[in-house]
């Protein structure tokens, strides 16, 4: 029988309403209380690493959880995290950057209502990411409402509804069937040799542009160690904002450029814009999303 580590993290599958409004107070052992079918086909232990809202999960504690995957990856043949969705996909961008070529599934789940809530869809995203996990596809996936989404595309698309999460560019790595059987749409990743990162740089000022945002503003991140411009459609930097930014980079500041747009990338060679912003040294950051963005800058590979 395979050996699952169920990680807990906190989050809304482990919430109760207290006076205070919702708080995870639920531990890995109670919200395995509410799956008792698991027992069947899988061993799972507990590790109650940390019981926070992920709004107030930091860099640190997401780099608690990759350490924690990494030392017991002998052990068992799967992980699955229970995280809060709120954050979720900043969390699974930065695993799947620190797990580097991981050789074992590494599953995040969470819900939109608490675990034991009337209509809660937190029975089934747990059971389905240990159904996931077990299902011996190595990499770092999302689970929730029967999609399976690769870490590096994760991004939550509604504050509430059910199916609060989507794929960016690509479609989801697999779909689980309602008899609890996946249909794998990726391919598996080649093998490789599995490292953990061990240190990252979490100063990384993530910058939306609006139409009127002042050029003074960039004088307050001189030397600051990595700026990331959220910019419209394809990218690049208005003509007025222009020598603020390049003020910026020529301070010492890395200066990276994404799309506020939900599909399609920065594509910097498309527009004139574009062409004077990669020129004065700003860098694109293409089709990634602006979770996997700040993980790979974090990690040191842009």
């Amino acid at each position: 029988m395979q050996q699952i580590l169920l990680i807990a993290t906190g989050g809304t599958i482990a919430c109760r309403e207290t006076a205070q409004g919702l708080s995870p107070v639920l531990d890995g052992a109670a919200l395995l209380q509410e799956l008792p079918v698991l027992r069947a086909w899988c061993t799972v232990s507990v590790c109650d690493l940390l019981r926070l809202d992920s709004t107030d999960l930091t860099a640190g504690d997401r780099m608690q959880i990759a350490r924690t995957v990494w030392e017991n990856r002998a052990r068992y043949d799967g992980f699955v995290i229970a995280h809060g969705t709120d954050t979720l996909s900043y969390t699974a961008a930065l695993l799947h950057h620190v797990l580097r070529e991981i050789d074992k599934p590494v599953i995040l789940t969470g819900s939109m209502l608490p675990m034991g809530a009337p209509g809660s869809d937190a029975p089934r995203n747990l059971l389905d990411a240990c159904r996931t996990a077990v299902s011996g596809r190595a990499g770092v996936f999302a689970v929730l409402h029967g999609k399976v989404i690769e870490g590096c595309r994760v991004i939550k698309r509604h504050s509430s509804e059910m199916d609060a999460f989507l794929s960016a560019g690509t479609p989801p790595a697999a779909a689980i069937n309602p008899d609890g059987t996946l249909t794998w749409q990726a391919p598996p990743q080649p093998p490789g040799t599995p490292s953990l990162v061990q240190q990252i740089d979490p100063h990384v000022l993530l910058v939306k542009l609006i139409p009127d945002l002042a050029p003074s503003f960039f004088q307050a991140l001189h030397g600051y160690p990595h700026v990331i411009i959220e910019a419209f459609g394809a990218g690049g930097v208005p003509a007025r904002l222009e020598d603020a930014v390049r003020g910026l980079i020529r301070s010492g500041t890395r200066v990276y450029i994404t799309s506020q747009c939900t599909e399609g990338g920065a594509d910097l060679h498309k527009y004139e814009v574009g062409r004077r912003a990669e020129k004065m040294g700003a860098v694109s950051l293409g089709l990634r999303t602006t979770e996997d963005a700040l993980a790979a800058v974090m990690c040191g590979e842009l």
